[in-house]
């Protein structure tokens, strides 16, 4: 089954395009995210661990013949302002200084945090205090975002992080019933709706729940995990 980590990554590589539209709507008139390759990590010191916990990585060509790095990082909740900053400096110096390109960073919360898309910044390894260096990311905080507009998007990525926002029209069990039913009418191939699926239905955050980034489920509904892990790697613009 896979983690928390390995889950979102599979999910977000996968929906590549739709979360690029959905998250970064700025940056989709520059990027050619139906061309990202997703590159085997070789960053010398981290542990299976810490590679595995950095998130989706792609290399995305750009409408000007250049080229981007992509970094989605997911975790349960927010981080505290220091495991932040210590996190995205060290994610964001290894990826720049590996590729050599710019890089465009996301973090996506379960829960938690400002609602909805924002941007933030934070300081790279300040010296005594002093600020040398400061980044600027995205961060997406699905729990308390808008779940009806966003089930309301015509991207099918939308519609199972939908299910994993608060709604406002109706009560949590019927709002996730809405966000299936799209999943499921939309007609996707069996392995894509299984990712979905297994977003919308496993991993909503109910009340006194802990999520663990050590957490080896959800089991893809409907018996469909080894159709995903028989497709590893592929997303929906390569069929």
């Amino acid at each position: 089954m896979p983690s928390f980590h390995a889950f979102f990554r599979e999910l977000f590589q996968t929906f590549l395009d739709d979360f690029i539209r959905i998250a970064e709507p700025d940056f989709m008139a520059h990027l050619l995210p139906g061309l990202a390759r997703f590159p085997v990590l070789d960053l010398g010191g981290w542990s299976d661990e810490e590679r595995a916990a950095l998130g989706a990585v792609a290399e995305m060509p750009t409408r000007d013949g250049r080229w981007a790095t992509v970094l989605i990082h997911t975790e349960p909740e927010p981080l505290s302002p220091a495991e932040t900053s210590r996190r995205l400096s060290r994610y964001f110096l290894a990826l720049e200084a590996k590729y050599v390109q710019p890089v465009v960073l996301t973090t996506v919360w379960l829960r938690g945090g400002r609602p909805g898309i924002n941007l933030e910044s934070v300081s790279v390894n300040p010296l005594l205090d002093v600020e040398m260096v400061r980044i600027f990311y995205t961060t997406f905080g699905l729990g308390e975002a808008r779940a009806e507009h966003y089930l309301e998007r015509p991207e099918p990525l939308s519609w199972a992080l939908a299910a994993l926002m608060r709604p406002t029209r109706c009560g949590p069990a019927a709002h996730r019933r809405a966000c299936l039913r799209r999943i499921a009418e939309a007609g996707l191939p069996v392995r894509e709706t299984a990712l979905l699926r297994a977003c919308a239905e496993e991993w909503v955050a109910e009340p006194g729940d802990v999520f663990s980034v050590d957490r080896t489920e959800p089991g893809l509904p409907g018996g469909a995990l080894s159709a995903v892990q028989g497709s590893s790697g592929k997303r929906r613009s390569e069929r």
